[in-house]
């Protein structure tokens, strides 16, 4: 997972690589993930559910809560909880991009978050994922 965000105070780069799970669920695709230090976030869990091209929710539960809906063509106003509090935010995608096949695909969004219509911040998140093959049981049988 790469991730980009804009700031009035500048722009800054992560990638994290780690392992979760994937699985189909009427018809959305479900990524998920423990966070860790390294995401900033240690204690809680990360879902990101792809329901089409136009519609995907990044759902957080643990020592940090928030639901962000990004949907192309629409603002909606997500409530974001961290260890400091709750504040709500506005959220506006600006495309969202998906290219899911059986056992691998990629995930891409941008979006402008902002807070009483004032910017915060413009974010890009590219996800790649990929179903490891089940490990063969390597002991011989006698």
């Amino acid at each position: 997972m790469k991730t980009r965000q804009i700031t009035p105070d500048g722009d800054e780069e992560t990638e994290l690589m780690t392992t979760g799970t994937c699985e189909m669920r009427d018809d959305t695709l479900q990524l998920s993930y423990e966070d860790t230090d390294a995401t900033g976030f240690a204690g809680s869990t990360t879902t990101i559910q792809v329901a089409n091209e136009s519609l995907v929710t990044i759902l957080r539960t643990g020592t940090a809560n928030s639901n962000l809906t990004l949907e192309t063509g629409r603002k909606h106003f997500c409530l974001y909880q961290t260890p400091y509090g709750a504040m709500t935010i506005g959220v506006q995608a600006k495309r969202l991009l998906c290219e899911l096949e059986e056992s691998s695909g990629s995930v891409e969004m941008e979006y402008i978050i902002d807070m009483n219509a004032n910017f915060l911040s413009e974010n890009t998140i590219t996800i790649h994922w990929k179903r490891q093959e089940p490990q063969e049981n390597t002991k011989g049988t006698k």
